[in-house]
C-alpha cells in the first residue's frame, strides 16, 4: 500500500476509535497520550535491530559507528561485520566521522568456507577452466557487490585482523564486485587447510589482505603486512597466490601495497595477484600506486611486487602499469624445500611477471627489485629471469605483447647480477620512447617467422631510449621518500617501505615541450615464397648482413652456417613452436643471435634491419613485403604525486616529475 493509501487508513482508525469511546462517555485524551507513546516506541524499535537512527532501512547505504567486532552488537551500535553482512548487493558501507584513523580489529572468523572462483583441474591435471572452491578462512565474507567507503574521513580507517599465526584467516573475501576506497586492509593471513572435500583437499591459500572473485577497485588504500601462506609440498590447490590481494580483476589508483609476502612451493605475487579479467571482465589497472617491500618464497616463485595472469589460458587481458613505482620486492628460493633429481625451480619477474596475455608499463619506475635462487636449464630454457619485468618462457604461445614507454626499469638484479627486463616468449615488444633501462635480454623473445607480419619483434630502441643505464644515473638515491610505518619484507627487509624516487641526471628534462606529442615508428615485414620455389630467405638474410653490416661483423659472417636452402617455417600457428618441423628454423636464429653477440647492440635484429629491406623480390624465389608503422604519443599531464607533468620547460622520464 502507498503513503496516501497508509494515511487514509490511520485517520479511519482514529475516527472509530473517538466515536466508540464517546458511545461508553469514555475520554480520548489519556489513551491518545498512550497510543502516541506507542506508535513512537514501535518506530524507534523498527530503526534500531543493531543500527544507528540516522541508517536507511532498506540497507543501501549503511553508516558503521564502532571499531568493535562482535556478532551480536547492542542496539544502536554498527559494526563493520553488520553492515557487511546486512549491505545490500551494490550498497554503500560509509563511517561515522567519529571513527576517522581509527582500526577496527578483527578477531571473529566469519567464514571458514568462503566461496570464491579459482582455476579448476579435474583429476589434478585435466583443465577445466574457472569453477567455484574453498578458499579457506575470512575474518569477513561477503556474496554480493559491495562498497566500503571512508573517502568522507581525512585519516581514513584500518582494517585489521588479529588472530597472527595461531589462527590464520584473510581480512576480506568478496564474491562479487568490491569497490574500497581509503581503507588500509593490515594482518591477514589467508593459508592452506586440509578438508574433506574429494574433488579440494586443501582451501586456497590466496589473498592475504584481500581476495576477489569480481572486480576491485581500489582508491587511495593500503594493503601492508598480509601473508598467503601454501604447502611446502607439490600439489595444485596448495599453492599460495597473491600476499597482498588477490582478484580476477583489479583498478586500482593511489594505493600502497607493501610489506606482503607469500610462502610455500609453488607461490606468486607477493604484493598483488590479478587473475587478470576472466569471465569476460575488461583489463586490469594500476595507476599512481607503490608496490614495494614485497616477498615471494617458494620452489616455483614468480612475480615479487606484480603478478598477471591476463585473464588465464585461452584469454589475452592486459595489465596497465601507468605512473607506478614498483621497488625493491623480492623472489626467491624457499630453504625449506629440498631440490631432489628431476625436480624444477623457477623464480622469475622480482618487480612484475607476466604469465599470461599482455602487459603495458606507462611513466614508471621500476628499480632494486631482485630475483635469488638456483640457475639451472630446464627443457633448453633458463629457469631465472627478469630481475625488474619478467614475460614467460614456453614452448606455446600464451604471452602477446609488452610495451614500454616514458619508464625507469634499472637497478634490478638476477642473482646479484643486473638484470632489469627479460622479454620472455613475447611476440613482440614494443617502446614508444624514453625509456631508461639497465639491461633487456631479448633471448628468449619469438624467433621471426614469414606470416602474419611478424619478422620484426623487437621494437627497440625508439626515440629517447637508452639502455645500459645505471640507476645512480637515474634516480635520486639520497632523497627517497619512505613511508612512515610500514616495514619492507622485501630486498630492504626490516626497514621503512619506499614510496617514491626523484629523478635526476638523464632522466631529467628529457621530453621536449615543443613536441608534447611525439612520433615514434616501427617496422613490420613478412614474405612469401613464390610457387613451385624453394624457400632459400634465410641466405638472404646472412647476404644483407655481412652487405649492411660487414665493417662490424666482417665481410665473411655467416658462412660458417653454410646454404640454408629448404630451411623454412611451418604451422600450425597457434602451436609452431612446438612443432619438431620448426626445429631447424628456431635453432637457426638462435644460433644467430649467439653469432652476432652484442656487436649489434641489445636488439641485434631491430626495426632498423627489417625496415631497410625493400618491398617486391628478393632473388628468385621470395616476395618479401616491409611496412613503416607510426604511433603519435601524447605524455601524461601528471605523475604518480598528481604533480603537472611537466614542471619545467621539458617532462622527466619515469614515474615523478621534479
Amino acid at each position: 500500500m502507498g503513503k496516501r493509501g497508509k494515511q487514509v487508513h490511520k485517520k479511519h482508525v482514529l475516527f472509530l476509535t473517538e466515536g466508540w469511546l464517546r458511545n461508553r462517555g469514555w475520554s480520548l485524551i489519556p489513551l491518545m497520550a498512550i497510543l502516541l507513546c506507542w506508535i513512537l516506541m514501535v518506530c524507534i524499535g523498527c530503526g534500531s535491530n543493531g543500527s544507528s537512527t540516522d541508517e536507511s532501512t532498506d540497507n543501501k547505504t549503511i553508516v558503521v559507528n564502532s571499531i568493535e567486532d562482535m556478532e551480536n552488537p547492542p542496539s544502536g551500535t554498527v559494526t563493520l561485520r553488520a553492515a557487511i553482512e546486512r549491505i545490500e548487493s551494490g550498497g554503500t558501507i560509509t563511517f561515522a566521522s567519529a571513527l576517522n584513523g581509527k582500526t577496527i580489529r578483527l578477531s571473529i572468523v566469519g567464514s571458514s568456507h568462503s566461496i570464491l572462483k579459482g582455476e579448476f583441474y579435474k583429476n589434478f591435471s585435466e583443465y577445466l577452466g574457472f569453477q567455484e572452491r574453498d578458499y579457506g578462512k575470512s575474518a569477513l565474507y561477503a556474496r554480493k557487490n559491495v562498497i566500503i567507503d571512508a573517502s568522507s574521513l581525512p585519516d581514513g580507517i584500518t582494517v585489521s585482523w588479529t588472530g597472527g599465526d595461531s589462527n590464520k584467516a584473510r581480512v576480506l573475501a568478496v564474491y562479487g564486485d568490491l569497490t574500497m576506497k581509503n581503507v588500509t586492509i593490515t594482518s591477514g593471513y589467508a593459508s592452506y587447510e586440509a578438508i574433506t572435500d574429494e574433488t579440494q583437499p586443501y582451501t586456497l591459500g590466496r589473498g592475504g589482505g584481500l581476495a576477489v572473485w569480481g572486480t576491485a577497485t581500489l582508491k587511495n588504500c593500503t594493503i601492508s603486512g598480509n601473508k598467503a601462506e601454501g604447502d611446502l609440498d607439490p600439489g595444485r590447490d596448495r599453492g599460495s597466490l597473491g600476499g597482498g590481494i588477490y582478484a580476477n580483476r583489479i583498478i586500482m589508483e593511489d594505493c600502497i601495497v607493501s610489506g606482503n609476502r607469500v610462502t610455500g612451493k609453488g607461490v606468486a605475487g607477493g604484493g598483488i595477484y590479478s587473475v587478470g579479467g576472466a569471465d569476460g571482465l575488461g583489463p586490469s589497472m594500476i595507476t599512481r600506486c607503490t608496490v614495494s617491500g614485497n616477498r615471494v618464497t617458494g620452489q616455483n616463485t614468480y612475480g615479487g611486487g606484480v603478478f598477471s595472469e591476463g585473464g588465464g589460458r585461452g584469454n589475452n587481458r592486459l595489465l596497465e602499469l601507468k605512473n607506478c613505482t614498483i621497488a625493491r620486492n623480492l623472489v626467491e628460493d624457499n630453504p625449506d624445500i629440498d631440490e631432489p633429481a628431476g625436480s624444477q625451480y623457477y623464480y622469475r619477474g622480482g618487480g612484475v611477471y607476466m604469465s599470461n596475455g599482455s602487459l603495458s608499463v606507462a611513466g614508471c619506475t621500476i628499480v632494486q627489485n631482485a630475483v635469488t635462487g638456483h640457475p639451472a636449464i630446464f627443457n633448453n630454457k633458463p629457469n631465472m629471469a627478469g630481475g625488474g619485468i619478467a614475460a614467460t618462457v614456453g614452448d606455446a604461445h600464451v604471452v602477446e605483447y609488452m610495451e614500454v614507454w616514458l619508464s625507469i626499469i634499472a637497478g634490478n638484479t638476477l642473482n646479484g647480477a643486473p638484470d632489469d627486463l627479460s622479454t620472455g616468449s613475447l611476440l613482440n615488444f614494443f617502446s614508444y620512447g624514453y625509456n631508461l633501462i639497465g639491461k633487456i635480454d631479448f633471448s628468449q623473445i619469438l624467433v621471426p617467422i614469414p606470416p602474419w607480419w611478424s619478422l620484426s619483434r623487437k621494437h627497440w630502441p625508439k626515440v629517447g631510449d637508452l639502455d645500459g643505464i645505471e640507476v645512480s644515473e637515474v634516480l635520486s638515491l639520497d632523497n627517497i621518500e619512505y613511508h612512515s610505518l610500514i616495514k619492507s619484507v622485501g630486498t630492504d627487509e626490516g626497514q621503512n617501505v619506499v614510496l617514491w624516487y626523484p629523478p635526476s641526471g638523464r632522466a631529467v628534462d628529457q621530453i621536449p615541450s615543443d613536441a608534447y606529442d611525439y612520433e615514434v615508428n616501427y617496422a613490420i615485414a613478412e614474405y612469401e615464397v613464390l610457387p613451385e620455389k624453394t624457400d632459400d630467405f634465410l641466405n638472404h638474410v646472412l647476404e644483407k648482413l655481412r652487405n649492411d653490416y660487414g665493417s662490424i661483423l666482417g665481410t665473411d659472417f655467416g658462412k660458417d652456417f653454410g646454404d640454408m636452402t629448404g630451411v623454412t617455417f611451418y604451422g600450425p600457428g597457434e602451436t609452431w613452436p612446438t612443432n619438431p618441423e620448426n626445429a631447424d628454423w628456431i635453432h637457426f636464429w638462435r644460433d644467430l643471435d649467439d653469432e652476432i653477440g652484442d656487436r649489434l647492440g641489445t636488439v641485434k635484429l631491430g626495426d632498423d634491419f627489417w625496415g631497410s629491406f625493400v618491398s617486391g623480390p628478393l632473388g628468385e624465389n621470395i616476395i618479401i613485403n616491409v611496412q613503416t608503422h607510426s604511433e603519435w604519443i601524447s605524455p601524461f599531464d601528471s605523475d604518480q604525486l598528481g604533480n603537472p607533468r611537466p614542471s619545467g620547460e621539458k617532462g622527466d622520464i619515469g614515474a615523478i616529475e621534479k
